[in-house]
Parts: C-alpha cells; structure tokens; sequence
C-alpha cells in the first residue's frame, strides 16, 4: 500500500473538500496537498498532505492532529474517531449544527 499511499492521501483531500465545500457556511480553499476551511468566525481548519510520513495532518483551534492510513481507513492514535468523524465534529461544533461526513473519503 505504502507506494499507493500519495494517490490515497490526494483521494482523502480531493473528497474531503468537495463534502465540505458543499456547505454553504464555509469558504473551502485547496493548493498544494491542503484544504484549509474558514468559517464565518475566522477559525480556520487547515487539512494538509504530508508526504514524508504517509500521513494527513489536521490543523485546528484546539492542537495538531496526525492521521495514518491503518484497517482501511484514515485514524489518530490519539483519537478514538477516524478522519471523517473527527472532521464532522469540529465543523459541527464550528457551525452550531451537525454536519456527517461520508465515511469515503
């Protein structure tokens, strides 16, 4: 998987901006192997690439978040929640209303 694992990293992102660019309530930019969300309060989620570990890195108000690629799916050793659930809960909780994530990503 490891030399499929850049194609699978830009799959993730190109699929997690195009869920949350859906959402009328957030600005979604993307370049150079991130998507960085703004929301209308100014907080700012950066998702990024980062290609020398295989990993996707999230980036928010609260710390730094590293993901693995592990039992099909992208997961923290830190979180309980893979990448999709973690994401739809900070984008909840930064628009006051639920918001799921599809699991494809």
């Amino acid at each position: 998987m490891a030399a499929d694992m850049p194609e699978q990293i830009n799959r993730t992102l190109a699929a997690c901006a195009r869920q949350l660019d859906a959402i009328e309530e957030i600005d979604v930019e993307t370049a150079d192997g991130k998507v960085v969300l703004e929301f209308e309060n100014g907080v700012k989620i950066i998702v990024s690439r980062q290609s020398a570990t295989n990993q996707i890195w999230v980036a928010e108000p609260g710390g730094g978040w590293r993901f693995d690629w592990k039992d099909g799916g992208w997961r923290s050793e830190k979180l309980a929640a893979p990448l999709p659930e973690f994401l739809s809960g900070l984008v909840s909780l930064q628009l006051g209303t639920p918001v799921h994530l599809s699991a494809d990503m």
